[in-house]
C-alpha cells in the first residue's frame, strides 16, 4: 500500500486529470453548438478556461479559499447557459464536486456543493427546462459524493500530517540529542517548520535568535520574502515566541503566499516548544564548556585553555609567527588577604584580570593560573621585541592605584617574559617564562625580566 503522502497526491492528481478533461471537452462542444447566442458561447468558453486555470492553481498551491466556491458556481452556470447543453453541465458538476471535495473542510464542501449545484440547476432551468427533471435525477448523488470526497480528503490529509509530524519530530529530536550547537538547532528547526507547512505555496520559516552577546542571528528555510530580511514583518502569518520561564531565546516566524491552515498550528507550537528545549540544552552545554575552560572568579582562561592555545601558538611559531609568553605574579597579595580579608583579595584579582583583558588584542589570551598568578600569551606579534613593550605596558596598568571595598590599594607585580626561540615545546617556553618571573622577584619585584 502506498504511503499516505503518496496516496493523497495520487488521488488529487487523478481527479485533476478528470476535471481538466471535462473542461477541455466543454470548450469545443460549446463553440460547435448553435443554441446559445455567440456572446454567451464566448463567455462560457472563457468561464471554462478560467475554471481550468483556477483549479490547476489550487492543485499546485494545495488550497482553495471558501469564498471562491460561489464564484465557481456562477462560472459553472455561465458554462451551462452558454452551451445550452445539460450533459456538459452535468459532467463539469460531477468533476468539480469530486475534485474540490478533496480540499478544505466540511464547511468548504457544503458551501461548494450548494453553490455549484444551485448554479447548475439555474442554468438548466433557463436553457432546457424540459431536461430539469432528468438533470435532478442524474445529480441526486452529488451531495453524497461531495461529502464522501471531503471525508476521504480529510482522512488522507490527517494521515499525511501525522506521518509528516512523526518524521519531523523524530529527526529534530535526534538532532537535539546529538548537538549542542544553537545555530545548528536553529537550522534544523526552520527546516522542520517548512516541512510542517506541507508544501504550502511560497511557504517559508525563519528563526530570529538572541545570543548571550546581544547579537541577533537568523536562520531561514524556504523563499523568505526580501522585505522580511529588510525588517518588514508584514508578510509574517505566524509568530511564536521561543521562551523558557523568563529566558527569551528568540522568535519562530512562518508565512506563505496563502494563509497557514489552522490544523498546522498545533504542530508549529509543538515544534517551538521542542526548539526551546534544544536551545536551553545548548545554552547549558555552552555554560559547562565555559566553566571547564575558564576561571570561575575572573572569567579569564584557565590553565587548560591556556595550554591548548599555547600549543597551537607554538605550532605556528615553528612556521615563523612570533610568539611570547608572559607570567605575572602579584607582589604582596598575601598581605592584602591577611589585612583586608579574602573578599577584598578576590575583588583585587577581578580588577587585575580586567586590566589584563583591556591591555591585550583579541588574538591574545589572558589566563589565571591560580592564586595570584596570571599569564598572557602574545600570538602573532609583528616583532619579538613587542613582547617587552606589551609587558611594560601591562605592568604599568596593573600598578595603577584602585579602590576596592572602600580600601585604596596599590597593586604590584613581577613579570617574566619568554619569547619563542626554537624551544623544544610549550613546556620549555613555560619554564623560561617562569624562570624570568622569579628573576624579576629576586631583582627587587615590580619589574619585567626577559628570559635569556
Amino acid at each position: 500500500m502506498a504511503p499516505p503522502r503518496q496516496l493523497g497526491a495520487r488521488i488529487r492528481w487523478l481527479f485533476l486529470i478528470f476535471i481538466l478533461f471535462n473542461v477541455g471537452t466543454a470548450v469545443p462542444r460549446t463553440l460547435t453548438g448553435d443554441l446559445a447566442p455567440l456572446p454567451w458561447q464566448l463567455a462560457a468558453v472563457a468561464a471554462a478556461l478560467g475554471l481550468g486555470w483556477w483549479w490547476l492553481r489550487g492543485y499546485r498551491t494545495g488550497t482553495f479559499p471558501v469564498w471562491a466556491a460561489p464564484i465557481e458556481g456562477v462560472a459553472l452556470g455561465v458554462i451551462g447557459y452558454g452551451s445550452h447543453n445539460w450533459l456538459i453541465t452535468l459532467g463539469l458538476l460531477f468533476s468539480a464536486v469530486s475534485f474540490r471535495g478533496l480540499y478544505g473542510t466540511w464547511r468548504h464542501a457544503l458551501v461548494m456543493t450548494v453553490s455549484l449545484f444551485a448554479a447548475s440547476v439555474a442554468a438548466i432551468a433557463l436553457t432546457e427546462p424540459a431536461q430539469l427533471g432528468v438533470f435532478l435525477q442524474q445529480t441526486a448523488g452529488v451531495p453524497p459524493l461531495a461529502l464522501f470526497t471531503a471525508a476521504v480528503a480529510e482522512s488522507t490529509r490527517r494521515q499525511e500530517q501525522a506521518a509528516a509530524r512523526e518524521r519531523v519530530f523524530a529527526r529534530l529530536g535526534s538532532t537535539l540529542v546529538t548537538t549542542s550547537d544553537a545555530e545548528a538547532i536553529g537550522r534544523h528547526a526552520t527546516d522542520a517548520a517548512q516541512e510542517l507547512l506541507g508544501g504550502l505555496a511560497g511557504g517559508w520559516a525563519a528563526i530570529t535568535r538572541n545570543t548571550p552577546e546581544g547579537q541577533t542571528v537568523s536562520t531561514v528555510a524556504g523563499p523568505v520574502p526580501a522585505a522580511l530580511l529588510a525588517g518588514d514583518i508584514s508578510s509574517v502569518r505566524v509568530t511564536l515566541t521561543l521562551r523558557s520561564d523568563k529566558q527569551l531565546y528568540g522568535t519562530l516566524m512562518a508565512g506563505g503566499d496563502v494563509p497557514i491552515p489552522a490544523d498546522v498550528m498545533p504542530s508549529l507550537e509543538a515544534l517551538a516548544a521542542q526548539t526551546v528545549l534544544g536551545l536551553r540544552n545548548a545554552e547549558h552545554a555552552a555554560d559547562l564548556r565555559h566553566q571547564a575552560f575558564h576561571d570561575s572568579l575572573t572569567g579569564l582562561a584557565n590553565r587548560l585553555l591556556l595550554r591548548d592555545h599555547l600549543e597551537q601558538a607554538v605550532a605556528r611559531a615553528r612556521r615563523g609567527s612570533p610568539v611570547a609568553l608572559l607570567l605575572i605574579d602579584l607582589d604582596g597579595f598575601k598581605a592584602v588577604n591577611d589585612t583586608y580579608g579574602h573578599a577584598t583579595g578576590d575583588q583585587l584579582l577581578v580588577a587585575v584580570a580586567q586590566r589584563l583583558r583591556d591591555g591585550i588584542r583579541g588574538a591574545d589570551t589572558a589566563a589565571r593560573l591560580g592564586g595570584d598568578e596570571f599569564a598572557v600569551l602574545l600570538d602573532g606579534m609583528d616583532s619579538p621585541d613587542d613582547a617587552v613593550l606589551v609587558a611594560g605596558r601591562l605592568l604599568a596598568s596593573l600598578q595603577e592605584p584602585l579602590t576596592v571595598s572602600g580600601v585604596e590599594l596599590a597593586p604590584r607585580g613581577s613579570v617574566g617574559v619568554a619569547v619563542w626561540r626554537d624551544h623544544a615545546d610549550a613546556d620549555a617556553l613555560m619554564h623560561d617564562a617562569d624562570t624570568a618571573m622569579y628573576a624579576a622577584k629576586s631583582a627587587g619585584r615590580s619589574r619585567v625580566s626577559v628570559a635569556a
